[in-house]
Formats: structure tokens, C-alpha cells, sequence
């Protein structure tokens, strides 16, 4: 996209607001009316004004959280522009922002937008949807945060900011019900101690059956099962002085799937001949997944009689994650199925030290240690009817096939990362109203693996003939152990990476409520190692690959209108990464794929996003944002799968990115009736959210040839949702009805294809409805 559509763009969306705070400020102003608040944010470790921050920012409220009924973070996403979290298995959870993303399935692959609770980051994929749980508010703040928030965070970050345990006696308790057999139960309570110690506890239970059926088993799979806690105990023995320890954590244990096939196992036809109906699988084994994520953490406020201030925040989280059967094959046939298990532990430390913010030169400074040690054990292991899956993959071993039945393939290691960082983050201004903002953060990084892939070695006919069960599936196949039984490939590797990420920015006060901003700013992503299924080629030409980097530059502008009736910010970006990293299935034929990664590209991502809140009455609030979204691979040689036309390391340059909508989009609107008689308001909430239509490979392609007709293949649909809220609230009390996906809009929220060459879709949440009271004291 060139840089006078950008503007053009951006003078549109300025048009725009300008048009409706306008109209805004023409109301007739009422002392008494509701007015439109000050949004504070801490997206720069310190407690500011919004409208004062030059970050595209989406801060997302405690009530409205309520008010449309997001129970966890990928539901946000529906409501923040260029925002995307992909739906299903939480292990595989990939974040959006901007268009560009990526999810850890792989220990050794980083993800590109960093999920942090009260500065702590929580880590890897497995880690990164939490529920909504006694959370103050949720900062979405788009583009490179290196500067603050270190590696990891070339597309952005995301703030979890909770309530914090204070000295008002607080207690709530909700429960909820709804069809799908759903119900939720929560409770928190604020508890002072003494006048010095205070304690808060939350605690959520929510199950919800699946919406899709396993023919073979019977079982309703997509289903939602978790309990949450989060815990706090604060100690404020004076004005200079604060000391909090939390701890959070949270289970599930669910029935899941990794799809709905369109095709049979191998992509040879356009349905699934097993289960040709929507909604529907048919596969012999269950897939389940547990999760569980444990965190605590100290903080540590301090301020000197100078007015500087020293913060320490130390904590120490765990997150572990399983996936058992996996059914590799998507089929009643019991031909190979996964069993996956990771494991993060990471511990931190953050020296924060800030300037008093009354002068002209303020500052954070900062020094931050990461340690981490990921582990997995993925075994992939071949079914009773091997038999007829060597008819097409090994003719020649199908004779033999009951010697496969129960053997093996998997991976097994660690990646220990160790991080240190030095950052400052400031402003100084040059004028009342002219202000310059500067930043920069040096982090060395070092990465040590010790993995190895292993299969049996299965002898077909003694003393003359063994085959390794790796070499049937176009794994790296490794030499002999010692007993003869097993194929080992180990690897030891150890790689150091260093960065500096400087920012830069000059913010104008136009008025009092107004500022513009122009903004430069940078990142990087951790190189890695590629710890997973992989083929020959891949590991004899090396599984590392390098840093990736960003440069960022973006302006907008942030106000209130006079009568503090509107609220909007826009913004113009441009994202430049170089040495993109690449993690894909690489479609081989005949039944195998390779799993790569590999800094292969250079991607752009420009665009436009404006938000804004409107209070046209003293009853309506009409909330809206819009985005758009050109991310794009600018080259990208030898990018292409077996699906591209022009077939196996076809040239996609010039393609979109996965998952990148060119629009989306949402609006939002609440009545609220005063009713005398219960001393509370009539509330009645509509909100539509849209998503466009989405490329989800590399190739770009709509549909695929399967032998003599063609399917569906890499593209979702564009998404339009309407979600709905009515009932009565009041100081104390809160009843009610709710529905999400109103319409019963069928759509897909992805597709993809796996090992073997299955096409699959994931087919979004139909209607959901329930009712919801709560009581509060």
C-alpha cells in the first residue's frame, strides 16, 4: 500500500471523527449527565492519561468485559481492531496483532506477541489465554514494544491488569447457566486485614459441553472445562512502602479436536467420506487436553523522600500441557495417533527505577533477568490397522504390518533460555505542549538445546532386515542405539543473540484533550531451534534459524471533545520485519509433510485503525472501531507447498499473510433506563463484530484440486457476529439474559491441513445463550 493511501486513509478517519465529535459537542451539555471518564493506562510502567500515550492502545474496561460477556482473552479479540487469536486448542493459541503472529507448539519457536499479568509474562502459547478473572482492564497496545517489554513482541503486547486488594470489605458472587449444558460459578472478596494488610481472592468454575459430535465415540468434543484463582495479599505499612504477593493459577481438562477433515485422510477427495456432515467427525480415538498454569509473584514499591521510585517485581511460573491421541490419520481406522507434553518453567526478576514525573525529563530504567526451561515428550505411535496405511505409504512393508502395531516415533528434550536486558524508557518536554519521547533496551539472550528424535527399529526379518519407523514417515532417521531397538538423532547446540531495540517519538498537545503523535519503534524475536518432526534435509542443513527484527513507524491522534461526549484515536502504521521467521507444513505428496522453520522472508504491514466512544445521551453509549489491514510477504523465494500451482518453492513475494483480514472491525451499542423502583438501570446491549475474509497459507489459495473435482482449501470467509445483552443491574444486584453468535451464523474460523494431507476446517461457535445473576455486598 503506498504512502499517499495511507493518508488518504488517515485523513478519512480523521474526517470522520471530526464529523461525529462535532455533532458530540453540539449536545446540549448537562452538569448532571454522564459523562465520559479519563482512561488510565500503565502501558509505559507508569499510571498515564490515555489520550497522552503515543502507542495505539486498546484498553479494554472491567464493565465493558461485563458488559459483552468475555469470558477469556481470545473472546477480546472479537472487540479490538487488528486483533486475532486463533480458536481450538489452547496449546497451539496464536495472537494476532496486525497481522502478523504465531503460536509455540514447538518449544524451540517463539511467539510474536507478548501476554504479560501485572508485568509478569506469562510465557508460551500453552500460557497465553487466560480466563477473565478480577481483571482491572486489558491493554491491547499494537506495534513493536521492545523497548519496554523486550523480545517477543515485534507485533505488540497484551496487559492483564487486575484488581488489587485494598481496604474497602468487597465481596461478589456470580453464577450463570446456559444451553450446551453450560454453567459458571465465581466469587471474589476483598478482606482488609488491618489498616495496613489487605487480601483479595477470586475463584471461577466454568464447564460447557462441545458443539461438535464424534460419531464413533459419541462424544460431544470442543468442549470448555476450567477452574480459576487468583490470590492477593498487600502490605502498605506506610505512604512509601508497599509490598504484594499473588498467585494465580488455572486448570482444564477437556475434550478437544484439532479439526473437522473436508477431506478423507490422504486430501484425495472433497469430503470426509466418514462424516460428511457439518459439525460432525468420526475418528476412533478421543483427543483430550490438559492444561495447567501456576504463577506467583512479589512487588515491591518503594519511594524515596526524593520522589524517585524503585519497583521490584520477582516471580516464578509453571505451565504444563497435554494432548493425548491426537488422531493423526482423522478416521474410525487406528492407524497413527500423537500423544504431546510440554513443560515451561521461567523465573524472572525486574528492577524498575522512576523519575519523578513532575519536571520536564521523566524516565522508567530498568533491568530485567528471564530464565526459562521448556521441555516436551511427543510420541507418535502406530494403530492396530497399520496395515492398510503401508498399503498406500510402504507397499512393500504392508506384508509386515503386524510387527508395526504399538512401535514408535517421537521427540524428547529441553531449551533452557537465559535473558538479560538493560532498558530506559522517558519524556522530555521541550514545550507545554511538545513533547519528546525516547527509549531504548539492550537484551543478550542465550539458547541451549539438548533434544533428540527417536523411533523404533522394527526387524521385518531377523539378522537381514530392520526398518526404522522414522524413515517411514520422511522423518530424520538417526543411527543405532546400543540395544538395537531404537533410531536416535541427538542434538546439542548452544547460540547467543544480542539486540538493541531503540524508540523515538514526538507527541503535540493540540489542547488540553487532544494530542498528536508520531512515533518510531523497534523489536525483535528470539532466534530459535526447529524441535519438532523433522525430515533429513531440514536437520543435516542445520534446525537453527536467526533473530528476527522490526522497524515500525506510525502517527495519530487521541482526543475528547469539550463536552466529554466523545472519545477517538487514530492511527496510521507501517511495519517493516526483516529475516521473518517461517513456521510451516511444508505439503510433500504422497502422504508427508515437513514441518520447517526458517528466516525466509521480508513481510510489510501497513495500515489504519480508529476507535472511538460516543455518548450521544445520558442513556446511549455507542462504542465502534474499524481497521484496515495490507500485510503482505514483500519477498519470499522458495516459499511455496505441493497446493501452490506453480508447486513446491513456488515464489509467493507479493502474497498476503495468514490470518491478516484486510477489515475488521466492530460497534457496539448500550441503553441504560433508570428504574426508580429498584434503584439500579435497565441495560440492553447489541454488539456486531466483523473479521474479513483471510487467507490461512502462505500460497494464497482459495480452493485445491483433489483428483478430478476441486475443494475448499486456505481461506476463510469474511465473519460477521452479533452477540446480545439484557437485564437489570443495580448497586448490589444483576440479572441477565445474554446470547453470543445471536444470528446462528455458521462460519470457520481457520483451515489447514495436517500430517497425512487431511483438510480441515474449524468451524466457529454456534449460538450460545444462558442467564447470568449476581449479587454483590
Amino acid at each position: 500500500m503506498r504512502a499517499s493511501q495511507i493518508t488518504a486513509r488517515l485523513f478519512t478517519a480523521t474526517a470522520l471523527s471530526y464529523a461525529i465529535a462535532s455533532f458530540a459537542n453540539a449536545q446540549t451539555e448537562d452538569t448532571n449527565a454522564n459523562l465520559l471518564e479519563e482512561v488510565i493506562v500503565t502501558a509505559q510502567k507508569r499510571a498515564e492519561n490515555l489520550t497522552d500515550v503515543p502507542i495505539s492502545i486498546a484498553s479494554v474496561s472491567e464493565d465493558t468485559m461485563k458488559k459483552t460477556g468475555i469470558r477469556d482473552v481470545r473472546e477480546m479479540a472479537e472487540f479490538v481492531p487488528n486483533l486475532g487469536i486463533s480458536s481450538g486448542l489452547d496449546q497451539n493459541t496464536n495472537i494476532r496483532i496486525r497481522g502478523v503472529g504465531s503460536n509455540s507448539r514447538n518449544i524451540g519457536f517463539d511467539t510474536r506477541v507478548g501476554v504479560y499479568v501485572d508485568g509478569v509474562y506469562l510465557g508460551q502459547s500453552p500460557a497465553q489465554n487466560m480466563d477473565i478473572l478480577d481483571l482491572s482492564r486489558i491493554e491491547v497496545l499494537r506495534g513493536p514494544q521492545g523497548t519496554l517489554f523486550g523480545k517477543n513482541t515485534v507485533a505488540g503486547a497484551i496487559n492483564l491488569i487486575t484488581n488489587q486488594a485494598d481496604e474497602t470489605l468487597y465481596g461478589n458472587m456470580g453464577v450463570e447457566v446456559g444451553n450446551y449444558n453450560s454453567h459458571k460459578v465465581s466469587g471474589t472478596i476483598n478482606l482488609p486485614i488491618s489498616d495496613t494488610v489487605f487480601t483479595r481472592f477470586s475463584i471461577s468454575d466454568q464447564s460447557r459441553d462441545g458443539y461438535i459430535k464424534n460419531l464413533y465415540t459419541g462424544d460431544d468434543v470442543q468442549e470448555s472445562d476450567g477452574t480459576s484463582f487468583r490470590g492477593q495479599v498487600r502490605y502498605v505499612p506506610n505512604d512509601k512502602l508497599e509490598f504484594a504477593v499473588s498467585v494465580d493459577g488455572l486448570k482444564s481438562d477437556r475434550r478437544g479436536y484439532n479439526g473437522e477433515p473436508t477431506t478423507n485422510t490422504f486430501g484425495s477427495t472433497n469430503t470426509d467420506p466418514n462424516a460428511p456432515q457439518e459439525l460432525d467427525i468420526n475418528v476412533n480415538r478421543q483427543t483430550g487436553e490438559e492444561r495447567e498454569i501456576k504463577g506467583i509473584s512479589g512487588i515491591v514499591d518503594y519511594e524515596f523522600e526524593n520522589s524517585f521510585a524503585l519497583k521490584s517485581i520477582t516471580a516464578y511460573r509453571e505451565t504444563e500441557v497435554g494432548r493425548a491421541n491426537h488422531d493423526s490419520d482423522y478416521s474410525p481406522n487406528d492407524w497413527l495417533y500423537v500423544n504431546y507434553a510440554e513443560k515451561y518453567e521461567q523465573l524472572s526478576q525486574e528492577f524498575q527505577l522512576l523519575s519523578p514525573s513532575d519536571g520536564r525529563l521523566s524516565y522508567v530504567a530498568g533491568l530485567y533477568l528471564y530464565q526459562q526451561k521448556a521441555s516436551n515428550d511427543w510420541v507418535a505411535t502406530l494403530g492396530q490397522d497399520v496395515g492398510s496405511l503401508f498399503s498406500v505409504l510402504a507397499p512393500p512393508l504392508a506384508g509386515a504390518a503386524p510387527l508395526f502395531v504399538g512401535e514408535s516415533a517421537g521427540t524428547r528434550g529441553d531449551l533452557k533460555t537465559e535473558s538479560i536486558a538493560l532498558y530506559i524508557n522517558g519524556t522530555y518536554d521541550i514545550t507545554d505542549r511538545l513533547t519528546l519521547g525516547f527509549g531504548a533496551r539492550y537484551t543478550e539472550e542465550t539458547k541451549k538445546v539438548d533434544w533428540a528424535l527417536y523411533g523404533s527399529n522394527v526387524e521385518v526379518i531377523p539378522n537381514t532386515l530392520s526398518v526404522p519407523v522414522t524413515s517411514i514417515f520422511s522423518v530424520a532417521t538417526g543411527p543405532l542405539s546400543d540395544d538395537g531397538l531404537t533410531n536416535v538423532y541427538p542434538v546439542e547446540d548452544k547460540n547467543k543473540y544480542n539486540n538493541f531495540s531503540p524508540t523515538i517519538n514526538l507527541s503535540y498537545a493540540i489542547n488540553d484533550a487532544t494530542t498528536a503523535y508520531a512515533r518510531y519503534s523497534s523489536a525483535f524475536k528470539s532466534g530459535g531451534f526447529n524441535l519438532d518432526f523433522i525430515n533429513e534435509e531440514d536437520l543435516a542443513s542445520g534446525i537453527d534459524f536467526d533473530t528476527e527484527t522490526v522497524d515500525a513507524f506510525e502517527i495519530g491522534i487521541k482526543g475528547t471533545t469539550e463536552n466529554r461526549r466523545f472519545q477517538y484515536a487514530i492511527s496510521a502504521f507501517a511495519m517493516s520485519f526483516d529475516d521473518y521467521q517461517i513456521n510451516q507444513f511444508v505439503d510433500l505428496g504422497n502422504g508427508t509433510s515437513a514441518i520447517t522453520i526458517k528466516n525466509a522472508a521480508t513481510v510489510d504491514s501497513r495500515g489504519l485503525e480508529f476507535e472511538f466512544t460516543a455518548l450521544p445521551t445520558d442513556n446511549l453509549t455507542i462504542t465502534g472501531s474499524m481497521a484496515y489491514l495490507d500485510s503482505t510477504f514483500e519477498s519470499f523465494e522458495n516459499g511455496g507447498t505441493a497446493l501452490n500451482p506453480n508447486g513446491v518453492g513456488a515464489d509467493v513475494s507479493g502474497n498476503s499473510l495468514p490470518g491478516a483480514p484486510e477489515y475488521s472491525g466492530a460497534l457496539g451499542l448500550q441503553y441504560n433506563l433508570p428504574l426508580s423502583r429498584v434503584d439500579g438501570d435497565f441495560v440492553a446491549r447489541l454488539d456486531y463484530t466483523y473479521q474479513g475474509e483471510t487467507y490461512t497459507s502462505v500460497d494464497n489459495i482459495k480452493t485445491v484440486s483433489t483428483g478430478s473435482s476441486t475443494g475448499e482449501y486456505g481461506y476463510v470467509d469474511s465473519i460477521g457476529l452479533v452477540n446480545g445483552r439484557i437485564g437489570i443491574e443495580t448497586a448490589t444486584w444483576s440479572l441477565f439474559a445474554w446470547a453470543r453468535n445471536l444470528t446462528d451464523k455458521e462460519y470457520n474460523t481457520h483451515t489447514g491441513r495436517d500430517f497425512f494431507g487431511t483438510n480441515r476446517k474449524y468451524p466457529g461457535q454456534p449460538r450460545t445463550y444462558g442467564l447470568e445473576i449476581s449479587y454483590s455486598y
